[in-house]
């Protein structure tokens, strides 16, 4: 059941068409692979500018404001990157609040930008609450890294580029079809984005949600009915989706409203699908990305002849844990 005040997937679909109007001209359409595993399609977002999806919710977002915008926000590193990046298209000032533990490489690149960065004790959830105390104190924008209608829009724009590459929606003959989706789970934008997109579209498609076995806390909080947090905190691979999401997370509504049904994946499995995607087939990603992969290759339910599509969502791996990982 939708809650009162949660945006609908058709009103969310209609934001990722305007959105997809406004930074097209910055985005790289990202490869639709298919030619990889029978019956799998790897939309690949880690070949995305700044290396991750995180690039269409940042600009997405930054091209609503004012130029001249002081933008306070927080991440693990991608969503920085993108947020980052976007600021200098559109004269924005940025501060990004990130986990002292945050991935070392994407912290460097991070410093590279010459953005102000605030190391914040504890997970990512510690980094987004206070990064939210600092914008008020400075009357400046806060941008969610998921929380946010303007970041989910942008997100949602990988939906519609998807449909128009299988060509489902423009297509006057029998038109091609997804049957099964494959999103990673984080705080919940990508897969509200993309999901409420097929939703309103393509919506006989099946929105499976991946997340590592190690931070599920999506998974448990539907289990719960409210957001709640993993009972340890584990390391995991898929660092670009760890860590709790906030309380009131227009996420969680969706989520529980659109997918379908969620798979846990384990490390070696994360592993094992960086592996196989360097070594098979050459291409480089991040343990988020090889939770989606990972969970479309060990999902029973997947058919050979299904047309099933895996999100790539992200490339911004530490080279020295890579090389660890596909020795």
């Amino acid at each position: 059941m939708q809650e009162p005040g949660q945006p609908d997937a058709k009103f969310i679909a209609a934001l990722v068409d305007a959105s997809y109007q406004r930074i097209h001209d910055h985005l790289l359409r990202t490869p639709l692979k298919n030619d990889v595993i029978e019956g799998i399609r790897l939309k690949c977002e880690n070949l995305q500018t700044t290396g991750s999806f995180k690039w269409r919710g940042a600009l997405s977002r930054l091209s609503l404001l004012p130029k001249g915008s002081k933008v306070i926000t927080a991440s693990t590193g991608n969503h920085g990157l993108g947020i980052s990046t976007a600021a200098s298209i559109y004269g924005h000032e940025v501060t990004v609040f990130l986990p002292a533990k945050a991935n070392a490489r994407k912290k460097e690149k991070l410093k590279r930008l010459g953005v102000e960065l605030k190391e914040v004790k504890g997970d990512s959830l510690a980094a987004e609450l206070a990064g939210k105390v600092y914008a008020k104190e400075h009357q400046s924008t806060w941008v969610s890294p998921y929380n946010d209608l303007g970041v989910i829009a942008g997100q949602g724009t990988i939906g519609k580029e998807i449909l128009e590459q299988v060509n489902m929606i423009h297509t006057l003959e029998k038109p091609d079809q997804v049957d099964k989706i494959y999103i990673t789970i984080g705080g919940g934008g990508l897969m509200s984005g993309i999901a409420s997109y097929l939703n309103v579209h393509a919506p006989n498609a099946q929105i499976i949600g991946c997340q590592p076995i190690n931070s599920p806390e999506m998974y448990l909080s539907q289990l719960a009915g409210h957001v709640v947090m993993a009972p340890d905190e584990l390391p995991t691979l898929s660092d670009g989706s760890a860590g709790p999401l906030e309380e009131d997370s227009m996420t969680f509504g969706l989520c529980r409203e659109l997918v379908d049904r969620y798979m846990l994946v384990a490390e070696e499995d994360i592993r094992q699908a960086i592996r196989d995607m360097y070594k098979n087939h050459s291409m480089v990603i991040e343990g988020a990305a090889g939770v989606a992969y990972a969970a479309a290759l060990l999902d029973q339910e997947r058919k050979p002849d299904e047309k099933s599509v895996v999100v790539l969502c992200g490339g911004n791996i530490d080279p020295v844990v890579h090389a660890e990982i596909c020795q």
